[in-house]
């Protein structure tokens, strides 16, 4: 029976992580989000989290160029997404979950702040997981 009461982060967590580099841009990070089922990246230099990069961080800068035609705006929005970093727009002081934390807290972080996806990270700041 599933009971957050008892359960640690590391027992649901997400191990098999894709991650990005800072220098990664942010077509390149679209790229992912549209081949993939995830909507939230870790940003990870040298094994050390640095940020987490959204699906909706990347519509947001897509927004500049609110045209109705989507090709138009694909279009416009290219050369800005090819130039621009996720070092640049990715949320930097991310709240960061540790393994052996109850799954209760874990979900109280989630609900209180309305997380869709948190980093699990070791007491050196490693990316382990994430928990989402």
């Amino acid at each position: 029976m599933f009971d957050a009461h008892q359960m640690k982060v590391h027992e649901v967590m997400t191990t098999d992580v894709f991650i990005i580099r800072p220098d990664t841009t942010l077509e390149e990070a679209q790229k992912v989000f549209q081949a993939n089922s995830f909507h939230h990246l870790p940003v990870v230099a040298d094994g050390h989290l640095q940020g987490i990069l959204s699906q909706s961080d990347i519509l947001l800068i897509s927004s500049a160029f609110p045209l109705d035609d989507p090709d138009e705006r694909a279009k416009k929005n290219q050369p800005l997404l090819s130039r621009m970093l996720a070092e640049e727009v990715m949320t930097r002081n991310v709240v960061r979950l540790r393994p052996e934390m109850a799954l209760e807290v874990a979900v109280g972080i989630f609900l209180e702040n309305l997380f869709h996806a948190l980093p699990v990270v070791d007491e050196k700041g490693n990316l382990l997981g994430i928990l989402s």
